[in-house]
């Protein structure tokens, strides 16, 4: 037997009490009548949607001290403060280590 021969076959095998789009389309419509969808949005949805336009308006990046920071690097002038890098490093630590914890 061939495979192409095997999927026609298959093709035309349909699930016993399972409709096709089409037919499940034009079955629900005449049932129906007219179908109509109801959506409220809750005090919260609203606060996010103010929230994201707010956002949107405020600029990934500080461009200015962007712009130092590139200058510094070009210079050969920038410096890292390494223990403030430590500092945060561990902070950051502390507060994985402790939302982990609290799961």
């Amino acid at each position: 037997m061939k495979i192409d021969s095997a999927i026609q076959h298959i093709s035309g095998v349909q699930a016993k009490g399972v409709k096709s789009k089409s037919s499940r389309d034009k079955s629900a419509a005449s049932s129906a009548g007219s179908v109509s969808d109801n959506v409220e949005l809750t005090d919260t949805s609203s606060r996010m949607r103010e929230l994201e336009a707010q956002l949107a308006d405020i600029p990934p990046e500080d461009a200015g001290k962007v712009e130092s920071v590139r200058q510094a690097i070009a210079d050969g002038t920038f410096k890292v403060d390494e223990e403030v890098v430590a500092e945060n490093m561990v902070r950051e630590s502390i507060e994985q280590l402790s939302h982990r914890h609290n799961r």
